[in-house]
């Protein structure tokens, strides 16, 4: 299987256990690594046939506006659950990091790797 990738995607949102952050957007970088079998669209050259990067791209950052969190674990869960159904995904990887946290830091964050299965409970 292949992979359609975004490598650090800069959004911003409301996001933090601190009070000061429930009240300011602050920048995260987000990565997602999409399994996708890109045979048909290189065979056939239509886009309909492809996993459309730009349209990710734009889940994610209407996502980061519309969907604040208290951790990046509750965000980084949503919008992999968002981005598996809405794109027909059959797995992704998914990587979010603060970038402005902590000075010491070039980013903290968190990885997860998900598949549908993992949220047909849900």
């Amino acid at each position: 299987m292949d992979t359609v990738f975004i490598n650090q995607l800069t959004v911003e949102t409301v996001i933090g256990l601190y009070p000061w952050e429930q009240q300011v957007k602050q920048p995260l970088a987000i990565s997602v690594e999409c399994l996708w079998d890109n045979r048909s669209p290189a065979a056939s050259g239509d886009l309909r046939h492809a996993l459309d990067y730009a349209a990710v791209i734009r889940r994610i950052e209407m996502f980061a506006k519309d969907h604040p969190h208290q951790l990046l674990e509750c965000f980084a869960e949503a919008l992999a659950q968002c981005l598996i159904a809405e794109f027909a995904m059959p797995k992704l990887r998914l990587r979010v990091a603060k970038t402005t946290t902590l000075p010491q830091a070039r980013a903290v964050g968190i990885t997860i790797e998900r598949t549908p299965e993992d949220f047909s409970a849900t």
